[in-house]
């Protein structure tokens, strides 16, 4: 982050000097004495380390002080303002003018405009204000900078809610070789980066149709290797109870379980080619997997639930209600569509008979996604893709529990989100009716 260092007034710096009064000998005396006090003011800066695990540091150079005569014979004291010298381990040095508050302003400001965009969906204004930023931050703190890395990050997150996942991957990966050159690759800055790369993986697993199974297996895995360094690197640098490990926890048992779901799928694919049960069967070895995905995503659940961080609802009793936080929310919302799939599409248990639906996983998955959806609607934007994805997957589970009329209620209310109209038939010209 910049470091605005304090500058000195002349009250504090012993500089207030008023040339009409004293003597030449007073002058010339005043005039040492005070270059000496300046002199010493910025011989006594020292160096100093910036408050991360990392080795950057922000180095304060001395002012240069010229004393020189005035046409009356007065000392004039020249000051060039000191300059801040930021390094990183492994980068080239550079100097930058210190304060450049006007230029952060500006900066802040980008930033803000793209959360308001954001928040409310528009995703296409998001990435036009997240390409300027970029800009502003590669000219203003050079390629290698947090900052920097940050703006990269911006544009793939832009990209991947537009569905571009091939340019929001080469965003994000250049955001992962930044962070990871100047503040290290067990900082959180850079476990965010893998976080980021990791969900990436897992929501175009899940969205694009273009992927073939074995695309899909692929980065399936490649996204539990990103997900589960990013969790261990988040536990140790920011604790289990942050919300950013709980997202890396939940995440990682979300892409645990899809892995299995893929794997059971293909097993059921070719049963079926062979006269056998379509429903998917899990083996021993896939059921211990299936079974540590449900841990992992009920552990980061609980842990959300139990330090509560950030915006709060307020609490009820309604369906013993206990997600109040976003970040409860989205463990939840992970949870449900587990609960969701085993409860619907998935048996482990010989004596079936037949039997697929799980009453009590479904009942829970349509209790998880109604409190992850009152947290959202609460905090969150109409348009937000948190609150668009809650109505769609909890209106999905309606429809498959023959509720049809919530169903369509929901799907509705996201149609008036977008501004899309339905039509029940084809408009037809008045003269050509039967």
């Amino acid at each position: 982050r910049s470091v605005a260092m304090p500058t000195p007034s002349p009250s504090d710096t012993g500089l207030s000097y008023n040339s009409t009064t004293p003597t030449r000998n007073n002058q010339l005396t005043s005039m040492w004495q005070s270059s000496v006090r300046r002199v010493a003011l910025a011989s006594s800066r020292r160096s100093v380390a910036m408050p991360t695990s990392s080795s950057r540091v922000l180095v304060i150079a001395r002012s240069k002080i010229t004393v020189t005569k005035t046409s009356g014979g007065g000392p004039k004291i020249m000051e060039e303002p000191p300059t801040a010298r930021i390094t990183f381990p492994g980068t080239t040095k550079k100097s930058l003018q210190l304060p450049d508050q006007k230029r952060e302003e500006a900066l802040m400001q980008i930033q803000q405009e793209i959360r308001i965009h954001h928040k409310h969906g528009n995703y296409n204004d998001a990435l036009k204000a997240s390409v300027q930023l970029l800009k502003e931050t590669t000219d203003h703190f050079g390629k290698d900078h947090p900052a920097t890395a940050s703006s990269y990050n911006n544009i793939g997150l832009m990209h991947k809610q537009i569905g571009n996942f091939d340019e929001s991957r080469k965003h994000y990966h250049e955001s992962l070789r930044i962070y990871g050159r100047v503040v290290g690759k067990d900082h959180s800055s850079y476990a965010a980066a893998l976080h980021n790369i990791g969900a990436l993986n897992k929501t175009q697993v899940h969205v694009d149709e273009t992927l073939s199974g074995i695309q899909r297996l692929q980065l399936n895995e490649e996204a539990l290797e990103y997900l589960q360094d990013a969790w261990r690197i988040r536990q140790v640098e920011l604790g289990d109870e942050h919300p950013h490990t709980i997202a890396s926890r939940s995440n990682y048992g979300s892409t645990l379980a899809s892995q299995v779901i893929q794997t059971a799928a293909k097993a059921a694919a070719n049963s079926a080619k062979g006269g056998k049960s379509k429903v998917p069967k899990l083996s021993k070895l896939t059921k211990q997997r299936w079974e540590a995905a449900e841990d992992h995503l009920r552990q980061a659940l609980k842990t959300a639930v139990d330090n509560p961080r950030g915006d709060t609802i307020a609490k009820s009793n309604e369906n013993n209600r206990r997600i109040t936080t976003l970040s409860a929310a989205s463990a939840a919302q992970n949870l449900a569509v587990f609960l969701k799939t085993r409860g619907t599409e998935f048996t482990t248990d010989d004596d079936a008979a037949g039997k697929v639906v799980d009453d009590d996983a479904v009942a829970e998955a349509k209790q998880l996604y109604e409190q992850a959806l009152k947290v959202r609607m609460e905090l969150l934007h109409d348009a937000h893709p948190e609150v668009v994805a809650t109505k769609f997957s909890l209106a999905e589970l309606m429809a498959s529990l023959g509720d049809e009329e919530g169903a369509n209620s929901l799907r509705e209310e996201i149609m008036k989100t977008y501004g899309v109209q339905e039509l029940d038939e084809a408009p037809q010209d008045e003269d050509n009716k039967d």
